[in-house]
C-alpha cells in the first residue's frame, strides 16, 4: 500500500478532531498511529511527505527511520526500496506502549552514535542509497523540535481558525513549511547554483564523516551532486524529441 494524504487524515488524525489542544498522551498515542502506518509502506508523494513534517519531530524522525529500516525498507519515507546493506536492528519501539517512542537506552545511543560517525558508508545501512541518505538529512534537519503537543491545531483536518490565525501571525503558520532535497536539486541547473547549494549543504551541517579534507569533500559533494542533477533531468525528460538528439541539432 501506497500512503496518501487520505490515509493519515482517516487513519491517524481523525479521532483527534474535536480539540485544537492534544493532551501529551494524545499526542503520544497519534504518533505511534503515524509510525505504525508509516513503517511498513512508502509515502505517495513529496506534497505528503511535507504535511508529514507538521506532525513530527526530529526524534520522531529518527524513530520512523528505524522502524522502517526494521521492516527492511530505506529509512527515507518516499522509498520502497530495502537499504543497500542489512544489519540486525534492536526491537520495534513500537511494541513499547505509549512511552516507547519517548524512551531510549543511553549507552545504546552512544554506541550506535560513535559508530555512524566514524564509518563513512553507515548510511547503507539505513538507505538504499546515498542520495536518500542526502534527501533525509535535508529533510530531518528542517523539522520542528517543539512537541506535537504544543503545536495547537496543527492536527486538524479542517481548522476553522486557520484563516483568522493566518492573517494575524503569518510567521507562526511557516514554521512547520520544508522543503525536499529533489525539488531544491531540481531548480540547480548551473554550476553555480551546484555551488551555492554545497555552502547551504555545510550551513545546515549535512557533510560527510569519512575523515577527508574540506576541499576534497567538497569537491566530493559537488561531483555528487551533479551526477544526481543529471540523473533528475534524465527521468523528467518524458517528451523528448522524435528524432532524439538529430533534431536538436537541426
Amino acid at each position: 500500500m501506497v500512503v496518501s494524504l487520505k490515509n493519515i487524515q482517516d487513519e491517524v488524525l481523525k479521532p483527534f478532531q474535536n480539540h485544537r489542544q492534544l493532551s501529551i498522551k494524545e499526542s503520544e498515542t497519534l504518533t505511534l498511529d503515524l509510525l505504525a502506518l508509516l513503517c511498513d509502506d512508502e509515502i505517495e508523494n513529496g506534497n505528503t511527505l511535507k504535511y508529514l513534517a507538521k506532525l513530527i519531530t526530529p526524534t520522531t524522525y529518527d524513530d520512523l527511520i528505524e522502524e522502517r529500516n526494521l521492516n527492511h525498507l530505506c529509512g527515507y519515507p518516499l522509498c520502497n526500496r530495502p537499504p543497500e546493506r542489512n544489519v540486525h536492528h534492536s526491537e520495534s519501539t513500537l511494541h513499547h506502549g505509549n512511552t516507547g517512542v519517548m524512551s531510549s537506552h543511553q549507552n545504546d545511543a552512544i554506541i550506535k552514535r560513535f559508530l555512524w560517525e566514524n564509518n563513512p558508508y553507515a548510511y547503507l545501512s539505513k538507505f538504499c542509497s546515498k542520495f536518500h541518505f542526502r534527501c533525509s538529512q535535508f529533510y530531518q534537519v528542517q523539522l520542528d523540535e517543539n512537541a506535537l503537543f504544543s503545536r495547537t491545531g496543527i492536527h486538524l483536518i479542517n481548522d476553522t481558525l486557520k484563516n483568522k490565525e493566518n492573517n494575524e501571525n503569518e510567521n507562526e503558520n511557516t514554521a512547520y513549511q520544508v522543503t525536499l532535497f529533489e525539488d531544491l536539486l531540481r531548480e540547480k541547473s548551473t554550476e553555480e547554483d551546484v555551488k551555492s547549494l554545497i555552502i547551504g549543504l555545510k550551513k545546515l551541517g549535512l557533510h560527510n564523516s569519512s575523515g577527508e579534507t574540506e576541499l576534497s569533500e567538497d569537491k566530493l559533494l559537488e561531483d555528487e551532486l551533479s551526477q544526481w542533477l543529471s540523473d533528475i533531468k534524465i527521468v523528467e525528460n518524458n517528451n523528448p524529441p522524435l528524432m532524439g538528439d538529430l533534431e536538436k541539432e537541426n
